[in-house]
């Protein structure tokens, strides 16, 4: 109700103060209103239609990854009289055979794309034309108001006249700043296409912006769905003489390595900086904290984004953080790219205790073997800082140079003794690790091995969620630091005894919850449930036991393991592997950068899976593939479990 109201205060200032209603008494009638607030819509559509055109394009690539393509006509907005034209990216990121644009005076001319803005969403086109063209005239974006009228135009199902939809400016500095947000229809139709104010200047171009980095998909999806955003002109106008030379813009990267992705949690401090990228070499170190960025005040991550988001690749990018009791100036040069990151390896297993970190592992022919670390040794510090948690020496390992080394203190309780040792990360083996894990002996109250020790299987329950989740928990579960391995099945129900005997042993001999909600729909699971079920099930299951983030996997059987892919690219960094079991794929690259901290492994079991480990391990990702013979989900016993189990317990090797 306030927001409509708004509107209303916000149209009869705006009709009082025009200059085709002045003079106008202040008692006009609710009939005169309604025909002057007609008139003013009418009349900014008729300042802004000359400037709009129709563009058509015919051929072209195919539909992109995740983003879509246009099809059919689409929208463009004049930006300046010699024949420069803006429209969405939504329908050029192919080059299209050929593209025709109908010029306000009626001719069809051809067009051709001269460079793309990825980070606003923009593709700039020429056209050849001996007149000069009408040119949109930007409104002041300071000066705009949550809750003023604004107008969304389109051109597309007929070239001499203009689609309208009204509605207001529902939200300012969207994207991160990128974009301003209109509850007006904003879809396919006008993408490309301005939306005005009630002069008629524009307000931006409509694009289908992702709002933010945590928007799944296409963000294309969103249209009619009252939520629409434009790039502000004045931010495309600024940007327009490096796109008239025919440089592509692209947003700038930074590399930092972050404690947390929550957007709203704050201060913002550092893990480190990826290898090789532009933080890396300005300097940021672990531990330190954001402070500004381009001399805005950076309290929560999403300020970060957001700093980030006014500067593109090729910029300086200007950043204070402090460091103890300093405050440190830093800037850098932001990339379009950063170098590949392949996860890093020691080949260690340890476990927390109270000196540090207790060496339980160490694999044959790694760099701790051939630095000369052994079972039952405990690292106390690396360079220099004291080891409280293996989340420490992950942190250091994960942004580590190739060819830099580690100084590890290391106390030998056999000897009773003290001494340092350098250790050279290298990159995690491309193939299977081969190494035995150890099963776990679990001891009565009296010190002895227990003979009666055994995993137990519950059912879970998440309220307002359908869903049966039976769990298998290994014995002793509240002493122990546990894998978790999240299974999605084939559609349908589980059978509770049937699960436990093919997972209690594992269970049990390895310390891991083995988590197997079922679907809903016994015919199919829904978008919704892989979309929200994981994260719920990570977070319950969290509270009630000690979970090892480098052991906690989703995976899926058969369809079941798309699903679990799609769990682990949307989890916001809750699972480091994924495992699926004779599920059809096809290659997919990851729509994100591997980065430090935020790597996912991936094993897939099945046949012809070559071809989606290959782009996955061009990305930095570490992937591998099995097909075992005669693999049959029906019979467990074509499931190779011995290597699925070497493969789970070597996730939690550092």
């Amino acid at each position: 109700m306030i927001r409509y109201l708004s509107c209303f205060i916000w149209v009869l200032l705006t009709l009082l103060l025009c200059p085709n209603t002045r003079g106008r008494q202040a008692d006009t009638a609710p009939d005169d209103l309604l025909s002057n607030e007609q008139a003013a819509f009418a009349n900014a559509v008729a300042v802004a239609a000359p400037f709009v055109v129709q563009i058509e394009t015919f051929g072209g690539g195919e539909k992109g990854d995740r983003q879509a393509i246009g099809e059919g006509p689409v929208t463009g907005t004049i930006v300046d009289k010699d024949g420069w034209i803006v429209s969405s990216l939504y329908s050029f990121r192919q080059v299209p055979a050929s593209i025709l644009v109908s010029l306000p005076g009626g001719n069809r001319v051809p067009a051709r794309i001269i460079a793309r803005d990825y980070s606003r969403e923009i593709a700039l086109l020429k056209v050849e034309t001996p007149e000069p063209l009408p040119v949109a005239s930007s409104a002041d974006v300071s000066q705009l108001q949550v809750g003023q009228w604004c107008i969304a135009i389109g051109k597309t199902y007929d070239s001499r006249t203009v689609t309208q939809s009204i509605g207001i400016i529902s939200a300012l500095g969207r994207a991160y700043g990128r974009a301003v947000q209109t509850d007006a229809k904003v879809s396919p139709i006008n993408y490309g296409g301005p939306l005005i104010d009630l002069e008629g200047n524009v307000v931006g171009i409509l694009s289908p912006i992702a709002a933010a980095e945590m928007l799944e998909d296409d963000p294309s999806m969103l249209y009619d769905s009252g939520i629409g955003f434009a790039i502000p002109l004045q931010d495309i106008v600024k940007r327009l003489p490096k796109l008239q030379e025919g440089k592509d813009i692209r947003p700038g990267k930074l590399g930092v390595v972050l404690k947390t992705q929550n957007e709203l949690l704050g201060p913002v401090v550092l893990s480190g900086a990826a290898p090789g990228t532009p933080a890396a070499k300005a300097g940021a170190k672990a531990g330190d904290i954001v402070a500004e960025g381009q001399g805005s005040r950076i309290e929560l991550l999403a300020d970060l984004r957001a700093a980030l988001a006014q500067v593109d690749a090729g910029d300086q990018f200007a950043f204070e953080v402090k460091r103890g009791s300093e405050r440190l100036k830093l800037s850098c040069e932001l990339t379009a790219d950063v170098p590949v990151y392949r996860r890093r390896y020691l080949g260690l297993k340890l476990a927390e205790v109270e000196e540090g970190l207790h060496v339980t592992f160490v694999d044959a022919n790694s760099p701790a073997d051939k630095a000369g670390l052994k079972l039952r040794q405990i690292l106390t510090h690396c360079n220099g800082s004291r080891l409280a948690s293996q989340s420490d020496l992950i942190a250091m390992v994960a942004v580590s140079e190739l060819d830099s080394t580690l100084s590890m203190t290391v106390l030998d309780p056999s000897a009773n003794d003290t001494r340092a040792i350098v250790v050279s990360p290298s990159i995690w083996p491309s193939e299977l690790i081969e190494h035995s894990p150890e099963k776990i002996i679990y001891l009565d109250s009296e010190g002895k091995e227990d003979p009666n020790a055994k995993a137990t299987i519950r059912l879970l329950k998440l309220a307002d969620i359908p869903n049966q989740i039976h769990a298998i928990v290994p014995p002793q579960s509240n002493r122990k630091k546990l894998g978790c391995l999240l299974l999605f099945p084939e559609p349908g129900t589980v059978e509770p005894e049937k699960l436990k005997a093919q997972w209690e042993d594992f269970a049990k001999n390895y310390g891991w919850l083995v988590v197997v909600p079922t679907s809903a729909n016994a015919k199919n699971w829904s978008r919704d449930e892989v979309t929200e079920l994981p994260g719920r099930l990570i977070a319950r299951l969290s509270q009630e036991y000690n979970l090892d983030r480098l052991r906690t996997i989703v995976a899926g059987m058969g369809i079941g393991g798309q699903l679990a892919i799609r769990a682990a690219i949307t989890g916001n960094n809750q699972f480091s592997a994924v495992l699926t079991v004779n599920t059809p794929l096809k290659p997919f690259p990851l729509p994100r950068q591997n980065m430090p901290l935020q790597s996912i492994d991936f094993l897939f079991i099945g046949p012809k899976m070559e071809s989606v480990v290959q782009p996955l391990n061009q990305q930095g990702f570490v992937a591998n593939s099995l097909n075992p013979p005669g693999l049959d989900l029906t019979k467990w016993n074509t499931v190779p479990m011995e290597a699925i189990v070497k493969w789970l317990e070597s996730l939690g090797h550092i």
